[in-house]
Formats: C-alpha cells, structure tokens, sequence
C-alpha cells in the first residue's frame, strides 16, 4: 500500500481524536513549547494548506523554518477553537486529494525545497505529513492531555521513518561532516529495519542497508525514533544500545536533532 493510503488512514485518526477534546482541552499547554492543543492541530492543517495552496513558497524560501511555523501559528491564533478542526478536515483532505497526481510516476521525482533542510522529491510530501500529524497528535497532544496515544500501523511507521531518515540524510551534511567511519541504524517495530549512516566526500547518505562492517551499531525502537530524534526525549533515556564503537555512535546520536 502506498504513503497515501496511510495519509488517509492518519488524518482519520486525527479527526476522530480531537473530535472528543472539550474546550479546556483545546485551550490546555500542548507538549510543543508555547503551544496549546489548538495551536498544534493549527501548525498541522498549515502544513496541509502549504501542499495546495501559495503557502508552499514561504517553506521553500525561509531560512528558519522553526520561526516561520511561529510565526504562521501567531497569525491564527486569533481563531476561536470551534474553527480548528473543521479547518484541518477541509485542508487535509484537499492536500490528500492533490498528492494522488503529484505522486505517480514521472512527477514524483521532482524535487521541492524545504527551507534550509534541503531538496527533497515530491514521493516524499506524503510520508513528510503523516510524520508531522503522526508524531504531533502522540506525542505533543495525547501525552500532554495524559490520554492514550492513539494505536498505529506498520504503514503510517514505516512512512515516519522513511521521513526521518530522509531528513536526516539532508538536513545534518555538515552536522556528521566529521563522520570517518560508518555506523548503522537499526530500528525495531512496526517500519523498522536497518540503515547505514555514512559521509562520502562532504555528502551525508543515510540509506538501508546491512550492521555487518560498521564501526557502531545504533539499535533502538522504531516508535522511539520520532521521539529522541526531534529530541523530545534524550536518547539515553530511551531504549537505545550502542555496540562496537560505543564513543563514536554516542557522538552521532548527540548530532541529531530532526525538525
């Protein structure tokens, strides 16, 4: 099944979730510093709107793309809470709808900027919003409300780490620019699996691969990933081992920092 599949089943998530918040729970601090639970699903139907609409050039143009969801958040948070989610059910369906073109074949390669974590292919926008709903709604809004997060799936995981990975293998060139030897990166759960971080002439590749031959070998859960690589949660807080050269992999893992 494709990413869009999965964006079909994530965004149904995310409404039937806040379709049961009450007004003290819109209006409560969200796990996102400085936002509510409004402000969240605010950002969330922005980054929806960006995929149809003029939105997307402000993404691509910004140098600071964190200041930027600020300030595009600022700018609605006017909006009463009665608003939000009908706003998110109206603009997540009509970017789902505009990915079905965009992603066939012989569009999907092009590549669209993000701001200054670089290039990425158009295949890529699917897997890039069901990362932001997937992870927000858990992690921002369900934890902040001490309510149980709601259940995923192999898919919707295995788009959130195509994500991370791919905004890892772009977004941190001169993060690892010190990076001498490879290191694996294996993921266990639901999208799991193993990739191999390595920097080749000033270019970082991130890709799947085989542990066998790296000089560390990073092993943690998958559902964990989107947590210490955003650093919402310390890696060494997690279910992480580092073996072969424990010193080398600690570095790596202290390097990212995923927006």
């Amino acid at each position: 099944m494709s990413s869009l599949s999965g964006l079909g089943e994530e965004r149904r998530t995310v409404i039937e979730f806040c379709a049961g918040l009450d007004e003290d729970q819109w209006a409560a601090p969200s796990a996102a510093a400085g936002w509510s639970v409004a402000e969240v699903v605010i950002h969330m139907t922005i980054l929806a709107r960006a995929v149809v609409g003029p939105g997307a050039a402000a993404f691509a143009a910004t140098r600071d793309l964190e200041r930027l969801n600020e300030q595009l958040v600022d700018d609605k948070r006017s909006h009463t809470t009665r608003h939000v989610l009908p706003e998110f059910e109206t603009w997540s369906r009509r970017a789902e709808r505009a990915l079905s073109p965009v992603t066939a074949p012989g569009l999907r390669r092009i590549g669209f900027p993000v701001g200054e974590l670089g290039w990425y292919r158009l295949e890529l926008v699917p897997a890039m919003l069901i990362f932001d709903w997937h992870t927000h709604l858990r992690h921002d809004i369900a934890a902040a409300l001490d309510l149980p997060p709601p259940a995923t799936d192999p898919q919707r995981m295995s788009a959130v780490t195509t994500w991370l990975t791919a905004l890892l293998e772009r977004s941190h060139r001169e993060a690892l620019a010190w990076l001498d030897a490879p290191v694996a990166l294996t993921l266990t759960g639901p999208g799991g699996g193993t990739w191999r971080i390595e920097s080749r002439a000033g270019r970082l590749r991130v890709r799947p691969g085989q542990a066998a031959g790296a000089a560390a070998h990073i092993a943690a859960l998958s559902l964990e990933f989107p947590l210490w690589s955003t650093r919402r949660l310390p890696w060494r807080a997690g279910a992480v081992a580092v073996t072969g050269d424990a010193e080398l992999g600690a570095r790596v893992l202290d390097s990212i920092n995923l927006v």
